[in-house]
């Protein structure tokens, strides 16, 4: 970090440490009272440097046709859901685990092994929801300041330090590490995943039954789930929660499955 760099990070400390909590609390919308230092500017841009930390340590599953789904599903989940002002970009990893996860800003995982597990769109559709939830609460942003606060988010953001994206991404599916939101946060993405599938015209029921489905397979093959239970909390207790925000929703009148489209799709994923 530079001389100047140095010299704006101790004006800012302590005297402006108060006005700089305050001014990195959210006032409105679904952020309201969270503490986040990071702009989305800078959520994206974080989020570009550990898309690239994502491709050199995992296999980026290399099928046009099944990212170009993915994402139309993605596209049609963002179009209702409470933050619209980035991109979001939805991306497939091949590998035979349970799991998905968002980068901030708006970067979007889905494993090849949990799209096996899916019977229809409306499903598939949940798990993406869900992690819209996460890039619309701005958890992954909310969870760096809170673990590092100003001075480590200024020196990332100015570039000064590139291998600190590496070092933190090595960290990632920990509970000391930056996906790992806490039950709060994973309720609330579960509850807005639930709300922007049921607004997208999907069936709102295809949350309740792949949870179902993970739940019975979590006790047959749980080294599958070793990445998804390290940042989730048990999937029991998520489906419980899960099946109540689904019974306050005004459902659609002819609510979306897709099957035969997502058919198509599922044959052409790696065995």
């Amino acid at each position: 970090m530079n001389g100047m760099a140095r010299a704006l990070l101790r004006a800012a400390a302590p005297a402006a440490l108060s006005a700089l909590v305050a001014a990195g609390c959210a006032t409105t919308g679904i952020n309201k009272g969270q503490f986040n230092i990071v702009s989305s500017a800078e959520e994206v841009e974080m989020g570009r440097q550990f898309t690239a930390e994502v491709e050199k340590e995992y296999k980026v599953y290399d099928n046009p046709a099944v990212t170009a789904y993915v994402q139309g599903v993605g596209n049609r989940i963002v179009k209702v859901c409470d933050r619209t002002d980035i991109e979001y970009r939805f991306g497939v990893i091949e590998k035979d685990e349970m799991n998905a996860f968002a980068l901030p800003g708006g970067f979007i995982y889905v494993y090849t092994g949990l799209m096996r597990q899916m019977d229809d769109e409306s499903q598939l559709a949940a798990v993406i929801a869900h992690e819209v939830g996460h890039v619309a609460a701005r958890h992954s942003a909310e969870r760096l300041s809170q673990m590092y606060g100003y001075q480590f988010i200024a020196s990332l953001v100015l570039g000064k330090n590139p291998g600190m994206y590496a070092e933190l991404f090595s960290n990632i599916f920990s509970t000391t590490g930056f996906l790992y939101f806490g039950r709060k946060n994973e309720y609330e993405a579960d509850r807005l995943g639930a709300k922007y599938l049921n607004a997208a015209g999907y069936e709102v029921g295809g949350m309740v039954e792949l949870m179902s489905k993970l739940k019975d397979l979590e006790g047959r093959e749980p080294a599958k789930f070793e990445e998804w239970l390290s940042t989730h909390p048990p999937t029991g207790e998520r489906l419980a929660q899960v099946q109540g925000y689904v019974a306050t929703l005004a459902k659609p009148a002819s609510p979306a499955r897709n099957k035969d489209a997502y058919a198509k799709i599922k044959a052409q994923l790696p065995k």
